[in-house]
This record gives C-alpha cells, sequence and structure tokens, in this order.
C-alpha cells in the first residue's frame, strides 16, 4: 500500500500547484470528469468506512480509474482529500450565493419558512457531501477549520436574508443577530465532527429549531 495512506486526515492545508506532490489539474473535459469520478468515489467511501480505511486502491475500484489514472492526477491520497475539502468549500459558498439570490422569496414570510431558507440549504449540502465533517475537522480540537472566502460568502447571505426580514433595525443589530448564528453554527459544526452520519440529518433539524428559537425572540410579538 502506499505510504500516503497512512497520512493524517486531519490536516487541512493549502495544496500549491507547483509543488512536486500537488494535484495536476486536468486539461481536457475528460479528464475532468475522471477527477470528479474519483472524488465522488473517494467521497463515498470516506462515508463508508472513514477516511483513515479509505484507500487509493479501493477509491480505484469504486470510480473505475486504475491506480495509475488515480495517481497521474492525485500523487497521494491526502491530495485526493484535499481536492474533496477544497469541492466542500466551493459548494458551501454556492449554497451561501444562493440563499443570497432566492432570500426575497421567503425572508418575509412565516418565521419556519424563512428559518429553512437559512438552514435547509446546508442540510442538503450535508447530505450530497457525506465527508466534509470527517475531512475538513482538525483533529486536535473536534473542530471544523474556518475559511475565510467561505465564512465571508455564508455570512454576506445571512445579512440580506436579516435586512429583508428586519429592514427597521440597524445594521449593528443584524451584524450581532449574525454572530450569534454563527457562533451556534460553529458549536454545531464541532458536534458533526463527532456524530455519524447517519444521525447528522437529525443533528441539523435540531440545529434549525435552536435557530428557530433564538430568531424568534426578535420577531414582533402579538
Amino acid at each position: 500500500m502506499d505510504s500516503s495512506d497512512q497520512s493524517n486526515t486531519g490536516s487541512h492545508r493549502a495544496v500549491d500547484p507547483s509543488a512536486p506532490g500537488a494535484k495536476r489539474e486536468p486539461r481536457q473535459e475528460r479528464g475532468q470528469r475522471r477527477v470528479e469520478e474519483i472524488l465522488d468515489a473517494a467521497e463515498a467511501l470516506v462515508q463508508e468506512v472513514g477516511a483513515a480505511a479509505t484507500s487509493v486502491q479501493e477509491i480505484a475500484k469504486r470510480s473505475g480509474a486504475s491506480v495509475g489514472s488515480i495517481y497521474h492526477f492525485f500523487p497521494t491520497k491526502e491530495a485526493i482529500f484535499d481536492a474533496l475539502r477544497e469541492r466542500h468549500r466551493v459548494e458551501a459558498r454556492l449554497v451561501a450565493e444562493g440563499i443570497r439570490q432566492n432570500a426575497p422569496q421567503w425572508a418575509t414570510q412565516d418565521l419556519a419558512t424563512f428559518v429553512r431558507g437559512l438552514v435547509g440549504p446546508f442540510t442538503e449540502l450535508l447530505s450530497r457531501m457525506p465527508a466534509y465533517p470527517e475531512l475538513a475537522v482538525n483533529a486536535a480540537g473536534h473542530r471544523l477549520p474556518r475559511d475565510e472566502t467561505t465564512d465571508a460568502s455564508v455570512r454576506e447571505a445571512i445579512l440580506v436574508a436579516f435586512t429583508l426580514r428586519w429592514p427597521h433595525t440597524t445594521p449593528e443589530e443584524r451584524a450581532i443577530r449574525a454572530d450569534v448564528m454563527d457562533a451556534i453554527g460553529e458549536g454545531l459544526g464541532s458536534l458533526l465532527c463527532q456524530t455519524p452520519h447517519a444521525q447528522q440529518r437529525a443533528v441539523m433539524d435540531e440545529f434549525g429549531r435552536a435557530i428557530y428559537g433564538y430568531l424568534w425572540t426578535h420577531e414582533p410579538q402579538p
């Protein structure tokens, strides 16, 4: 077995494209499809058996690629995991952009609909990318590492929704509410890192209830 299969999957580092061990970007559409198939296979295997037990050989079997083809694009197993982490970050930013664009459709409806609009897309993202918590976790502290670009995208989306729902509040008031929601979400991330995949949807449902209860305190009361 390649020694890279025994790497610490808890690390979260940027990949220098010029480094000897960096992922090789495909130059043709066919190569890009192959890379996505490899990543899909790795995602599924991490969910099923965990990152440590996922090997390049098993990824090759699941994806239908040869081991040599995988090493053409990814010199190590950790490089595959780094690519998955980046795909997760990109998808999270797309989810945030979708919330920002769609918020006018649901931001002024009942509170339950509002919370679903905020939380639901991230629940669905976790369903599509079940390896996210394990691959993103910082093993030393069981916390999800922060990514400034992704965090900024999510925060902007939340503030857009808050502005639409509570237009008469000040930017400072909305910023504090976003800070609190972010803190709750960070705690949720730590919990997800320790939760089996089969139970993660239930955790996300409870997160939605927690957000509902908090935001309800800011709703006009009869």
